[in-house]
């Protein structure tokens, strides 16, 4: 339905991550991903990107959200989220529109992967510039 990313019902899902978040923000983990919530001619849509061909490793040519590896001079896992999307899609994203933090993911190949949600508003609206080097 169009009013899934209401106000009302971000503030339910903000009360029910809210145990997950404070548990796995800053837990070690390899890598963060952003779940970006939005809105696309207002229905309710994720936004994904496709990992560039030229990328070296794994993921290339991968369908994905955005997201990569943790930095040592990442805060936290929001941190390493909301930095690896501004740097592959030009998106900034305010700490506020975060909603929460997942349980991480073990992708099997010893990377622990931490998803993290946040509404990025209607895609029409929004300024992507992304870097061809990695999406």
């Amino acid at each position: 339905p169009p009013d899934s990313l209401s106000s009302a019902n971000e503030l339910r899902c903000r009360q029910l991550l809210e145990a997950t978040t404070a548990r796995y923000r800053h837990r070690e983990a390899t890598a963060a991903v952003l779940v970006p919530l939005c809105l696309v001619h207002g229905d309710p849509s994720l936004l994904y990107t496709l990992r560039s061909s030229r990328l070296v490793g794994r993921h290339k040519g991968d369908v994905s959200f955005p997201g990569g590896k943790c930095d040592p001079q990442d805060q936290d896992i929001v941190d390493t989220a909301l930095r690896e999307t501004r740097e592959e899609l030009g998106l900034s994203i305010q700490e506020e529109n975060v909603w929460g933090v997942m349980k991480p993911v073990d992708d099997g190949k010893n990377s622990i992967v931490v998803p993290v949600i946040a509404q990025v508003g209607p895609l029409e609206s929004l300024d992507l510039t992304p870097n061809p080097q990695e999406v």
